[in-house]
């Protein structure tokens, strides 16, 4: 039976949105997909088999939205929409005005989707993707409580200005899109209920990446740095990571079970994050995985083993998500193994 629901998915061209959008046609829903320009309907099409024949058939059409602020350009796209999926938000980038670049954009663009529901009766449900790093203020990274244990109760309600990293400015991002979410659904007259998920470190194969493609578009931003264990101490990142990985199939796979959760679930905020409470030490842990299933590769030197990642102790409750979602996240193990193996069949097409 094909579902009755009819999405409308934003940031379907990112890394986690992607997978998202193939794993919602794969289960038959019909997709509304909001991108940026003309060209990303090319590109979409050629890295998937099924995004271009759902295209073809109808079961998947593409809205060009050139800037989601402009007021009413999400909203002339919402007819027949039942539920958003709103992934796309700013990066951590390196800016002159981290204020106006990165925080300004998360926070309106969760209003905009807010606002387009409110003002379409047939959506009934929002899924958003916030973040861990709304748990904690970024200070926290230089004195972590390791010994506490966090659950999607906590929250970061008061980021300390000036912002004076990019990865500052990102924390402080969706912690302030967050409380924008918590404040606009206290209305109590809205016709939808929400979902609002917190990934913590999102790794694992890139679903966009084709069989013949480059072994570096495998190693960019947290992902690089997750694999410098196992590769190259070129990809090591300056500061620390927390130890809660989870793996992408799972962000993704919690958006589109999230359309369909018990009502008696909903109006709620999920920590999505494998390995709880205690986490993982990623240069322990790539090590022993690495040896584990690819030793050949690793006395041979393709997987070297040179690179590091110091870790910070972040304690994790995930137990409510399972028990709402009725799965157990993918071990780091699992995430591990599949993210290495795509690299080494990405670095054996390219030799």
């Amino acid at each position: 039976m094909v579902p009755k629901h009819k999405l409308l998915i934003t940031g379907i061209t990112g890394y986690i949105g992607f997978q998202t959008l193939i794993i919602a046609l794969q289960r038959g829903y019909s997709v509304r997909g909001v991108i940026r320009n003309h060209e990303s309907i090319a590109t979409l099409r050629s890295k998937s088999s099924l995004i271009a024949r759902c295209l073809d058939n109808g079961n998947l059409d593409l809205v060009i939205v050139p800037d989601f602020l402009q007021k009413g350009g999400l909203l002339k796209h919402m007819g027949g929409i039942t539920t958003i999926v709103h992934l796309a938000s700013p990066l951590a980038s390196q800016s002159e005005d981290y204020e106006h670049e990165i925080i300004v954009p998360a926070v309106k663009m969760v209003q905009v989707v807010l606002e387009a529901a409110a003002q379409t009766p047939s959506v009934s449900r929002v899924i958003i993707t916030s973040s861990c790093v709304t748990l904690v203020p970024f200070q926290w990274n230089f004195s972590p409580d390791s010994e506490r244990l966090y659950t999607a109760q906590d929250i970061n309600s008061s980021p300390i200005k000036p912002y004076g990293s990019p990865m500052e400015a990102y924390w402080a991002s969706k912690a302030l899109a967050r409380v924008t979410t918590r404040d606009f659904m206290k209305d109590t007259k809205l016709h939808f209920d929400f979902v609002n998920l917190l990934p913590s470190v999102v790794i694992g194969p890139d679903a966009r990446i084709p069989a013949d493609g480059k072994r570096e578009e495998l190693t960019v931003e947290a992902r690089g740095a997750v694999m410098a264990p196992a590769l190259s101490s070129s990809l090591n990142s300056p500061f620390p990571f927390v130890g809660v990985p989870v793996h992408v199939g799972d962000v993704a796979r919690a958006h589109i079970d999230a359309v369909e959760l018990d009502p008696a679930h909903a109006n709620s905020e999920y920590i999505l994050s494998s390995d709880t409470p205690e986490g993982v030490i990623w240069d322990r842990d790539t090590a022993v995985i690495a040896k584990k299933y690819f030793a050949k590769d690793v006395e041979n030197k393709v997987l070297p083993l040179e690179g590091s990642l110091a870790v910070v102790k972040f304690r994790l409750d995930s137990s409510t998500t399972e028990k709402a979602f009725g799965w157990k996240h993918t071990s780091f193990e699992q995430t591990m193994k599949e993210m290495i193996m795509q690299y080494l069949q990405l670095n054996a097409s390219s030799t």
